[in-house]
């Protein structure tokens, strides 16, 4: 299983770029949104978290191996998630990955089809399917910052109440921020009790303040 690889970014054209590494170039497909991103990294050192699948007809002939990549893992993992839809496999999803993970997160928890159906490819039959199997697993992606809002990504502490805190800092959030927004939500419902309940509080109360 191909997980990461990290090489020269050589070519991106469409919804496949090419990594040079160690004399072999790999063909890796993504997703729509990170055509532009990856074009502004052409020629320099790139690190790809990888989804490896085998591509083929019924029955099994003629399996082609396939990469599929994205620059962090939480976008892997959603990815993972999204195509455990029915009916979403792996080149629908990439087509319809055309916004960021936090908003089609944030589209999936607040039950919102109208912003899943924009997404290419993904009609209202779908959109309901996604919904019916994703609703209460999607609130840790809700939560992940942007590009544009990254800002490194810091050392993580260890354990409880830190799963929640431990959650926040995957997702590019600073100690400080993470913190207060815990503080917030265990205010917000003091009897929470689970990392779950904790992380959902924390994107109703996200949700409100945008």
């Amino acid at each position: 299983m191909i997980s990461r690889i990290s090489g020269k970014l050589v070519s991106v054209s469409g919804a496949v770029a090419e990594v040079e590494m160690n004399g072999l170039t790999y063909e890796i497909l993504i997703p729509e949104i990170l055509n532009k991103k990856l074009l502004t990294l052409l020629n320099s050192e790139v690190p790809l978290y990888t989804y490896h699948y085998m591509e083929g007809g019924v029955g099994g002939g003629n399996l082609t191996p396939r990469l599929v990549g994205f620059l962090d893992r939480v976008d892997r993992e959603f990815f993972e998630l999204f195509i455990t839809v029915p009916g979403v496999g792996v080149r629908k999803a990439l087509k319809a990955l055309t916004v960021s993970v936090d908003r089609i997160a944030a589209a999936i928890e607040s039950r919102d089809l109208s912003a899943l159906i924009a997404l290419p490819g993904i009609g209202r039959r779908v959109a309901e399917k996604i919904v019916a199997e994703l609703k209460g697993k999607c609130t840790k992606f809700a939560l992940k910052k942007r590009f544009d809002e990254e800002e490194g990504e810091p050392e993580r502490p260890p354990d409880f109440r830190d799963e929640a805190m431990d959650v926040l800092l995957q997702l590019q959030y600073k100690p400080v921020e993470a913190d207060r927004m815990i503080q917030q939500a265990l205010a917000e419902q003091p009897d929470a009790n689970t990392t779950e309940q904790l992380l959902d509080t924390i994107f109703k109360l996200r949700k409100v303040a945008t």
